[in-house]
């Protein structure tokens, strides 16, 4: 298999360090969510296809904030695979490992992501040509520490993570000082109390702390 992840787009979530996963309740309050991001130095975002509004919200990104690099989450039907790479998402992700989705996208020359929780889900994603995977949920599988004894088994495959799961500031200054760690994935940057306050200027500081790690 070729491999699923261009080395181009390896070095720009990379680059990113922070992938910020915001939560969007209204196709409104989008703009400000992406504005305040953007102010704090965030490059990527990914917009989890969990509502009625994500592609909508994804199409509003990719209009209005060209700069603003959007990876699609939660992507687990095969139709969604065309849908969010027709709209200009860079990359699509999973929660789990489906060969079908795997395959489609390959048929689509459209990088994927899946999401993994254990080492075999890890050789699965090898064989269909996956350098990087999600770990998720990360803190809820054991975090770092897990992370470590896994990895020592792929390490000379060149394997990545972007954990994403009950992660904040602390445990991503953490994560991020691992050889592992591609970039690092969460929504406490732009938490749901903090756009249910509207309070934007908040996302826009914790959004350049983060990018200080």
């Amino acid at each position: 298999m070729i491999d699923i992840i261009t080395q181009q787009l390896h070095g720009e979530l990379k680059e990113a360090k922070i992938i910020v996963a915001p939560k969007i309740p209204t196709l409104k309050s989008a703009p400000h969510i992406i504005e305040a991001l953007q102010k704090g130095g965030i490059s990527c975002v990914e917009i989890t296809l969990r509502t009625d509004i994500s592609l909508d919200i994804i199409k509003l990104i990719r209009t209005q904030f060209p700069e603003m690099k959007v990876m699609a989450g939660t992507i687990i039907a095969l139709d969604q695979v065309a849908q969010v790479q027709d709209l200009g998402a860079i990359v699509g992700v999973a929660p789990g490992i489906q060969p079908k989705i795997l395959e489609r996208a390959i048929q689509l020359n459209f990088p994927f992501i899946p999401g993994i929780a254990t080492p075999s889900e890890i050789a699965l994603g090898l064989d269909y040509g996956c350098k990087i995977f999600k770990f998720f949920p990360a803190e809820l599988l054991g975090g770092l520490d897990y992370l470590k004894r896994v990895y020592a088994s792929y390490a000379h495959r060149g394997v990545q993570f972007i954990p994403l799961g009950g992660i904040n500031y602390a445990k991503a200054v953490d994560y991020l000082k691992h050889p592992s760690i591609l970039s690092v994935g969460g929504s406490w940057i732009a938490e749901g109390s903090l756009v249910e306050a509207e309070d934007w200027d908040a996302i826009t500081q914790r959004a350049k702390l983060a990018l200080n790690i």
